[in-house]
């Protein structure tokens, strides 16, 4: 599921708004989707996201990283993602830079 559009190299306003929108609905699966595939639409590719092992509060754990890198695109795809449930159920350590570090999405879980 594509969920940002991007012109320029920076995600658009419109994309923005209708991710949001979709987070905070009413279809909980394509809001879960939503959100893992706005984690993975990265103009920098995978370098900027992807699984790793990460310590989480004392333990070695599997986690999906998403470093904004301080590029403003991603800053925007985060704030768009802070104003979600998900977003506290699935962030699991947070690190000053824009280093994030979330349970592993369902489709990463076996991995």
């Amino acid at each position: 599921m594509k969920v940002i559009e991007w012109d320029d190299g920076y995600p658009t306003e419109e994309s923005l708004e209708r991710l949001g929108k979709v987070l905070n609905g009413d279809d909980y699966e394509k809001a879960y989707e939503a959100f893992w595939s706005a984690l993975k639409e990265n103009i920098y590719g995978n370098m900027m996201y992807g699984h790793t092992k990460v310590e989480v509060r004392g333990e070695i754990k599997d986690v999906w990283q998403y470093h904004t890198g301080g590029w403003s695109g991603n800053e925007s795809i985060i704030r768009v993602l802070q104003d979600t449930v998900y977003w506290h159920l699935v962030l699991d350590r947070y690190d000053a830079g824009g280093h994030y570090y979330f349970k592993l999405p369902k489709s990463e879980d076996t991995k």
